[in-house]
């Protein structure tokens, strides 16, 4: 399983929309079978979830990336390897039980550049 994870990660194939599990396959260089078997019995989950659970990570890593505070919700979906913004929402709604519109609301920060927090001094 290391091998896969290593070979998705350093490659981010994960972020391809058009990533199939033959294409892994020929990654890694295991068998198609073996592959599928290893990804179902070891994640309990089947190729497609197992891939959408990374991108899933991936975009909770980057919802606060300055680079990512002007992109709209179809944009990050898209940079996160989804195909759609529908399978996305299908997607978080499955594994995090929130949609990414709900979860950008519930965990990115809001920048107010207008005001500077005012320090607060303990002298007690």
């Amino acid at each position: 399983m290391a091998k896969i994870e290593i070979t998705l990660v350093s490659k981010k194939l994960f972020l391809k929309c058009d990533l199939s599990l033959p294409d892994l396959a020929e990654e890694t260089g295991i068998q198609l079978h073996m592959l599928s078997h290893l990804i179902n019995s070891q994640t309990n989950q089947n190729f497609k979830n197992y891939i959408n659970l990374m991108r899933i990570g991936y975009f909770k890593e980057k919802v606060n990336d300055s680079g990512w505070k002007d992109l709209t919700v179809e944009q990050m979906v898209m940079a996160c390897g989804f195909n759609s913004r529908a399978t996305a929402h299908r997607a978080f709604i499955r594994h995090v039980g929130a949609t990414p519109s709900e979860y950008l609301k519930l965990y990115r920060v809001q920048y107010d550049h207008r005001t500077v927090p005012k320090k607060r001094y303990n002298f007690g």
